[in-house]
């Protein structure tokens, strides 16, 4: 689209929207996320040089708010990308005053801005201590049904204690505690790693070698199958494992999702079935998902019969609930039925 390349070379590369939406702050090597409420700094910019280059802003706390200037606006001011492009270029062509999508006035003379020099992408290197699950952090996941061998199987390990080295930056640590455990989502031999905090305020925190685009449970897929699941996240994963059914998730419901990938699977499964969170951002992310690719793959889309509350909004709290797998099996088909 071109209106959005000139937004991109009007504005920096994006760093000028960066700035105009998150304040100046964002100049900083670490700085906070306005719009999570969070006080402690936990993203920063860099610069992507592929597809003619974008800054990219990087939240360690919340991976749902990564992205490019275009995605994080559009997240801020609840605007769906896939379906409402145009209303977010409009809006940020108005809010700087950049006159793509409009006539400038007449005597308008744009100040130019210059954005500092590009940071490179590069992984937080990472070292982490691993210790034997307790009972009590079994009992944790065994309220989704997922045992030891899942967790093994999925190569998720009870974290001790994880620090991490930001380039340029004073590392940092998180340890386990038990109020508030940690466990490591593992990658490539355990080289890269997503921390997962179930009881804390920051309850993600990334480091090391990680799958790019970042999928969990990709390589733990059969070769062939009738059915998978595309879901919200690892747990929800592992949860679905435990009860029979394959699933894989992406880093979050509003992480894109390329044709490749759904080909790939395609391939390899009948049908693909899209099953996010039933909270308003899990209807909208499934259905923006259903738009783009029914049609063209055999797609379809559940929404479980739960609340949306924050207690029942998920395939965990489902079969927390007691229901069971031949429950889910009858509700997928009936999901597949629709579509005939």
């Amino acid at each position: 689209m071109m209106e959005k390349e000139k937004i991109l070379d009007k504005t920096n590369r994006g760093y000028d929207i960066f700035t105009h939406y998150l304040g100046k702050d964002v100049q900083r090597k670490l700085f906070v996320n306005p719009f999570r409420g969070d006080k402690s700094p936990s993203c920063r910019l860099y610069y992507n040089k592929r597809n003619g280059g974008i800054w990219i802003m990087k939240d360690y706390g919340a991976s749902e708010w990564s992205g490019d200037c275009f995605s994080v606006v559009a997240k801020s001011m609840n605007i769906n990308p896939m379906t409402d492009f145009r209303e977010l270029l409009r809006t940020i062509d108005k809010d700087l005053d950049l006159f793509v999508m409009e006539e400038a006035p007449a005597g308008y003379h744009p100040v130019k801005k210059v954005a500092p020099k590009p940071d490179e992408e590069g992984p937080i290197s990472f070292k982490a201590t691993y210790q034997i699950f307790k009972p009590r952090e079994l009992a944790y996941w065994q309220r989704y049904g997922i045992t030891q061998d899942i967790l093994n199987k999925y190569e998720v390990k009870s974290v001790r204690s994880c620090r991490f080295f930001p380039k340029d930056k004073e590392s940092y640590c998180y340890t386990g505690s038990f109020m508030e455990p940690m466990y490591g989502y593992t990658f490539n031999g355990c080289t890269g790693i997503k921390v997962y905090r179930p009881f804390s305020k920051t309850r993600f925190l990334y480091g090391g070698n990680l799958p790019k685009p970042y999928v969990f449970g990709w390589n733990q897929l059969p070769e062939k199958g009738d059915t998978v699941v595309i879901t919200g996240g690892e747990k929800d994963v592992m949860t679905l494992a435990a009860h029979g059914f394959t699933a894989l998730a992406f880093n979050s419901e509003s992480a894109r999702i390329t044709d490749s990938q759904l080909t790939a699977l395609a391939e390899r499964f009948h049908h693909i079935v899209f099953m996010f969170d039933c909270d308003t951002t899990g209807k909208r992310e499934s259905a923006a998902r259903m738009a783009e690719f029914s049609g063209r793959f055999n797609v379809s889309q559940l929404i479980l019969p739960l609340s949306g509350t924050k207690r029942e909004k998920d395939i965990s709290d489902y079969f927390k609930m007691g229901h069971t797998p031949v429950d889910l099996m009858l509700l997928i088909e009936k999901s597949l039925n629709n579509l005939n």
